[in-house]
């Protein structure tokens, strides 16, 4: 299933001007809001900025690695290494690569020595961009010590009209027999409250015609189940 973007243009149009102006940012919103599908449609119409990019930002050495993966630096050779040895291979290879940005996505509550590294980044003038859930310690711990020196860009859920625009896109990706329409799309709405991520699922499971009956698609039960599978998982 490929990820779509509809309704981001305000953000796509905030996040590049800012990256004009070399601002750190710090884009936040709740999960499968959407937050690295809008960055990397921005980043694909920038094609000759060069960047970073950690995927997953959970730990210091965990994004260290990514980064370093990122910028084509072989693996094998740094898997085994400690995290103050990739620091220094990392650092190295910023003075020799040095990206116009650094971008730590999925990034979750930054410990004292991960913050330290954060500050080294911004000290030497790359700028960053953080993705994360919110900006409170449980969702970026120490990091919110410098959360004035990032401009901020917050993610909404989707509005009623924008979310059917997304519906109408999964009915026909996922081949979803739909006889009640609006009443399909109304549903999906409700249980998603206009989470992209959380729309998308409803759809995909939507197929099935367990849920069909009498031609209506028991949206109450689907969501039920994909609590459920998501709790399990």
């Amino acid at each position: 299933m490929n990820d779509i973007l509809v309704g981001r243009e305000k953000e796509c149009v905030a996040i590049a001007a800012l990256m004009s102006k070399r601002k750190n940012i710090i884009i936040f919103g709740p999960e499968g809001i959407g937050k690295t599908v809008i960055l990397n449609k921005v980043l694909s119409g920038l094609a000759a900025v060069n960047i970073f990019y950690s995927k997953e930002s959970k730990t210091l050495k965990t994004s260290l690695l990514n980064l370093m993966v990122y910028a084509s630096f072989d693996k094998k050779s740094i898997q085994t290494a400690d995290t103050l040895t990739l620091k220094k291979i990392f650092y190295n290879l910023l003075d020799e690569k040095k990206p116009e940005y650094i971008v730590f996505d999925h990034a979750e509550s930054v410990e004292p020595k991960f913050y330290s590294f954060f500050v080294c980044l911004m000290e030497r003038k790359f700028p960053l961009i953080v993705l994360s859930h919110g900006l409170v310690k449980k969702d970026i711990g120490h990091l919110r010590m410098s959360l004035f020196d990032f401009e901020k860009v917050e993610v909404f859920d989707l509005d009623r009209p924008t979310a059917n625009l997304l519906i109408d896109h999964f009915i026909k990706e996922f081949g979803v027999k739909v006889v009640k329409t609006d009443e399909f799309k109304q549903a999906i709405f409700s249980h998603s409250k206009g989470n992209p991520k959380i729309i998308k699922a409803l759809c995909f499971l939507a197929r099935d015609v367990k849920y069909q009956k009498n031609d209506s698609i028991n949206v109450k039960l689907i969501d039920l189940d994909r609590r459920i599978n998501e709790a399990v998982h």
